[in-house]
Formats: C-alpha cells, structure tokens, sequence
C-alpha cells in the first residue's frame, strides 16, 4: 500500500507531460507549416533554372517529424517548358537533421567529421512531367530511404559552396530506392517511343558502390518496333575508385575530335578499364538478364532470350560463372552476312562457362549449343603472363595452354558449310584436299584421318592436347606440330555428308 500514491502520483505527471506533449505539438505545427511555406516560396523565387512554383498546403506532424506537400507544382525554365508535379510530396526527417535546420543549434549537433543521416525518407504518391511536343510521362509511387551524407559536404552546401560531385557521390549513403509504374511517351523525328517500368527497386548505395538493383516489366516500343523485359538483376556493383572516376568523366570520345585523337583517348582510358575489371573485388558479382524479347520492323525480325547470367565471384583467385538460355536469334540476321541456311527459320543458342583458378592455372570447362548446329564441350587450363587476367588481346595471345580437351556433336553444321562452298558431290573430295594440304606429312597422319571420317559422316569428334607442358598459344595452332600436340577420334554420325547435305537443300 505505501508504494500505491508514488504510482498514482507518477501516473498523473505522465499523464499531464503526455497532455503538454499534444498540446505543444498542435501549436507547433502551424508554426513549423508557415515556416515551411515561406521558405519554399523563397527557395522557388532564387532558384535560377525554376519559373513556378506552387503547392495547395503544407501539413507537419511533430511526432514522426514530417512535411507533406500537397498538389506540387514546378515548371522550369531549363530545359523550357518542363513540367512536374507531384499529388503528395512527404519528407520525414531524424531530430537531429530537423535541429541542424536552427542556425543556434548546428554547431552542437552536427558532427565536426563522418557521415550524418540527413532524411527517413522521401515519399511521392501520383508524379507527372511533360514538355511540350516532346515527353509525357507519369510514375504512380516512389519513395527515398535511409539519405546520408558527409557532414562537410552538408556544411558546404549550407554556406553555398558547391563541392565535387563525385565526392558527395563517394561519401553518400542510400539505404533504398522503390518506383511503381513509370510511363513515359517521347516524341521523335519518325513519330514516338513509349516506355513502360512497371517496378525499380535499389538497395545499399554507399561508396560508390550499389548492393542490389532490379528493373521488373520493361517494355519499350515505337511505331515499328518493340521490346520486352521481365527483369534486370545486378548486385554487388562496385564503380571505380574517385581518382579513377574522375579521369574517365573527363574523357571524350566524341566532338571536334580527328580519329587520332580519339584513338589517344581510348588509349589513356583502357589501362583504367583495365585496373578496374582486375581489382581485388570484382566491378560487378551478378548480373541477370530474364525473359527479353526484341521484334523488329520485319515479322521475321524477331529476338528473344530466356536468360543471361554473370557470376563474377571473384578476381583473385579467379572464379566466375556464365550462362546464357534459349537466346534465339532469326536466321535472316545470319545470312544478310552472306551465309545461306535452308530450311531454317531461327537459331536457338545455349551456352554455360565456369573459370576459376587451379593450383596458378586458370581452369575453364562450359559448353556452346546451337540447335540444329551442333554442340561443343570444352575442359582447358591455361596461365597468362603476370598471373592476373587483365582482359588485354595482347596477353591472351601470349598465354600458355596446358591440358586442353574438346567434344564437338555434329547436328548439321559441316553440312551447311559445305553447301555455301559447294554441291554435294564436290564436297568430300573438297574437304579430303583440304586436310591433305593443311596437315601435310607423317606426323599429322592420325590427325588427319579422324579429321577425314569426321567429314566423310559427321557425328562426334573428340580431340585432346597430349601433353599438359605449356604451350603457346600461336604454336597450339602450328600445321608443323598439329600431330605431335592433338590426338583426334571420330564416331561417325547416321547419315554421311553427301546425304546430309541432299536433305537440307534437295533441289541443289
């Protein structure tokens, strides 16, 4: 009983603070909206590049410490005759952030140093924009979380300074981006392209660098043509280093510019590409393309793809995974380069790669299918100078290849060459005078014989490296030791290919 009137006592001084707390918030916010009000029209008035700006009210709420504005309107005067605007425009900002808005107060809240957060979030509810004769577009819902920023940067800014973009980038923080169906219409020369996005999602965006991004139901078309996308992945995507950024901004490859001084420009760019592809962490760990369709003016001109992957797990040691399903492609896109494919309609190709490292060799084992083609597996290992892949022609032609073996199935791919040569009745002979004169001598004899009952009935062909010492690339490839270096066995196939070819084309 002695401990019944502290409680009561207590409860009623909560009670009264609770009461106080209200009361203060319900005068404040009128406070904080004419505040908000005359700093908005003021901003509006000095800004250079705006027109108009106009907003129906402001609305504060002290407890989740956010302004919402609403029926935004701006027009700008650059680019001319822009026009945004906005239902619901809302900022919920942390205490601290809101205090540092006091001129009295920033000096004790604001960190001398490090990052400060800067806004919970920006939310937008029923976005439009146009431009006269040029773009109309709207986006449904977007919201900004997590801002933060460098507390330089943001005193800077207060004091009208303007720092180095790619600094506030650098040291700029983003927990999450989200936008709901984005429309937008652009007038063109040759009538007008639409673009649809039905969802953009971002996560983690800090040193330059982003953790996670999506693009959901893409679709683009203009009067003739069209394209569709399910979905756009990356994560783990790391840009270059500030200095490194900064010098590729720099760089133009278009202008006033003769060819050598474009050909300069992408010399000084390429070591820069270069040191950033082999870095320690890779630029980017996953890439993903799903469901992509492409239909041109044409019916016949129509592409599409199932998926595209990039695993680039890591640099050192190497290990990266690619993969590509059903990407078809019309076979009209093949013969405008010259080469002829009766009776097909499409090419479907199907692929898959795993590299990695092995005891200071790269390992690489994968396949290529190409319907109605044929198929290739493939298991090498091979080291290149300096021991990093650094993507430069120069090393890959000065690479070592130590044990190398390759499967290829025949599904009709001799023959279609051969019908782009020749009849059916020359083409073996062809092909016999043709090994006979690129891989002459004893040496080669066994080489050319499976290469020989290959061609005669195309099936399978296995050929192996038969030796695991390094071997340069460009002597891999040597008529002069062929047959020392490669061990070849064919299985023939069903049909030969004098049969092969009267079957695809048999009029000729």
């Amino acid at each position: 009983m002695k401990y019944k009137k502290p409680l009561l006592v207590t409860t009623l001084v909560a009670g009264v603070l609770l009461l106080i707390a209200v009361a203060a918030s319900l005068a404040i916010s009128p406070v904080v909206e004419r505040k908000a009000e005359q700093m908005l029209n003021r901003y509006a008035t000095r800004a250079r590049g705006i027109e108009h700006f106009t907003f129906s009210r402001v609305e504060f709420s002290p407890l989740s410490r956010s302004l919402t504005l609403h029926d935004v309107l701006i027009v700008y005067r650059s680019p001319k005759g822009l026009r945004k605007s906005v239902d619901r425009l809302e900022i919920s900002v942390p205490i601290r952030a809101a205090a540092c808005a006091v001129p009295a107060l920033r000096p004790y809240l604001m960190p001398e140093k490090g990052s400060m957060d800067i806004c919970n979030a920006i939310t937008a509810d029923g976005v439009s924009f146009s431009m006269p004769g040029l773009l109309a577009g709207s986006l449904e819902h977007a919201v900004i979380s997590g801002i933060a920023a460098d507390a330089g940067h943001i005193r800077a800014l207060m004091a009208g300074r303007r720092p180095d973009p790619i600094d506030i980038l650098e040291r700029a923080q983003l927990d999450g981006l989200d936008a709901l169906k984005l429309r937008a219409t652009v007038q063109t020369v040759n009538g007008s392209a639409a673009c649809n996005l039905e969802a953009f999602r971002l996560r983690g965006l800090h040193d330059l660098s982003i953790d996670e991004m999506r693009l959901e139901r893409l679709k683009a078309s203009t009067n003739k043509e069209s394209a569709e996308l399910a979905l756009f992945g990356m994560d783990g995507f790391r840009a270059p280093d500030a200095a490194t950024l900064r010098l590729l901004l720099s760089v133009r490859l278009t202008g006033q510019k003769t060819e050598q001084e474009i050909a300069s420009s992408i010399e000084h760019v390429l070591p820069m590409i270069q040191q950033w592809l082999t870095a320690s962490v890779p630029p980017v760990r996953v890439l993903a393309m799903e469901k992509a369709s492409f239909r041109g003016a044409r019916p016949q001109d129509i592409m599409s793809l199932a998926l595209i992957r990039l695993d680039w797990l890591s640099n050192r040691p190497r290990e990266m995974k690619t993969a590509v399903r059903d990407l078809v492609l019309p076979v009209q896109l093949i013969e405008s380069n010259g080469l002829h494919l009766p009776g097909l309609k499409e090419l479907r190709f199907n692929g898959e790669s795993d590299t990695r490292d092995e005891n200071g060799r790269i390992r690489e084992t994968g396949y290529l299918s190409l319907a109605q083609f044929g198929q290739m597996r493939y298991n090498a290992s091979y080291a290149v100078p300096g021991g990093v892949f650094n993507f430069s022609p120069m090393q890959l032609l000065s690479m070592n290849i130590h044990d190398a073996a390759f499967t290829f199935v025949d599904q009709g791919a001799l023959a279609y060459i051969a019908l782009n040569q020749h009849d059916p009745d020359m083409a073996g002979p062809y092909f016999n005078q043709a090994l006979d004169y690129g891989l002459p001598g004893a040496e080669n004899a066994a080489l050319r014989a499976a290469l020989k009952a290959f061609a005669d009935r195309p099936g399978t062909i296995d050929i192996v490296k038969t030796t695991n010492e390094p071997t340069p690339l460009l002597r891999c490839f040597d008529t002069g030791t062929l047959g020392r270096l490669w061990r070849a066995s064919a299985t023939p196939g069903k049909e030969s290919l004098y049969e092969q070819m009267r079957r695809l084309a048999p009029a000729q």
